[in-house]
């Protein structure tokens, strides 16, 4: 009997060759991976940048519903640097006044009962316009197309109430409508972010985002990241002409990017519906 057994092994050769084969197929399978980890991720901020811009669109249309006539105006429409603004006033209400504006003290206007359609009563210090036809009526107060309630009574035998102004209104609504208004509000693109401002005021000249953020009491809320408008020759905001069929239009031009080197684009157009 021999007094070595014969063993079988592996020589380095192949043992190189097998970490060879490992090595490709770990290569191979963490590039599949890392493909499908990369799709994967873009699909997901592709989806988040839908969102964000769905929902900045979105909140947009829905506060303009309710935006007062002629009261839309932009900080600036081309070459606009780094900051663009949107500026509009919201009503809480509005109705039908009776008869004729007067134009003698006292300044009283009989209008129908905000109770009969469950809107907002006025009250004391409220802004009130009539027949506003541009944006410097809606902001000017000069030109007597908005003024404050200086006194409000609410009829409990009737379908009408009486405001009370300190002067004339400058001018009859042909459809007698009545606006009580809230205070301004406006959306500025900074950079890349889109901000929202309120609780600032009525200005008769427009303040632009610089301003708006130095201003005593403003309230200002992020609403959207990542926009890629170049404002010098992008513009964000565009308000359209006015028709018979409707007050405005506001285009809506957004650039939004993801995966640091993508980018969607969005354009809407928000209907103002309410006129004078």
């Amino acid at each position: 009997m021999s007094k070595y057994l014969k063993q079988s092994a592996f020589t380095l050769i192949e043992l190189l060759l097998v970490m060879v084969i490992l090595g490709i197929l770990a290569v191979t399978s963490f590039a599949f991976i890392n493909s499908g980890f990369n799709i994967y991720s873009q699909g997901v901020e592709r989806q988040e940048a839908v969102a964000q811009a769905r929902f900045m669109l979105t909140r947009l249309a829905k506060e303009l519903r309710h935006a007062m006539p002629n009261s839309l105006r932009l900080s600036c429409e081309n070459n606009c640097g780094l900051s663009q603004c949107l500026e509009f006033t919201p009503f809480q209400s509005a109705t039908h006044y009776t008869g004729y504006l007067p134009n003698t003290a006292p300044f009283i206007v009989t209008a129908v009962d905000f109770e009969l359609n469950d809107l907002t009563q006025p009250s004391l210090g409220d802004w009130a316009s009539i027949y506003p036809l541009d944006p410097a009526e809606v902001y000017d107060v000069s030109n007597n197309k908005r003024l404050q309630l200086t006194n409000f009574v609410s009829s409990s035998y009737s379908e009408l109430d009486q405001w009370q102004f300190e002067q004339a209104f400058a001018q009859e609504s042909p459809a007698k409508r009545i606006y009580l208004l809230a205070t301004p509000v406006s959306f500025c693109v900074e950079g890349t972010q889109l901000y929202r401002y309120q609780d600032y005021g009525f200005n008769s000249s427009q303040l632009d985002a610089v301003e708006l953020q130095a201003t005593t009491g403003v309230k200002r809320d992020l609403l959207a990241l990542h926009i890629e408008n170049n404002l010098v020759n992008n513009a964000f905001f565009r308000i359209g002409d006015i028709a018979l069929t409707r007050n405005a239009v506001l285009n809506i031009h957004a650039i939004m990017a993801f995966n640091d080197n993508e980018a969607m684009m969005f354009n809407h157009e928000v209907h103002i519906p309410n006129v004078p």
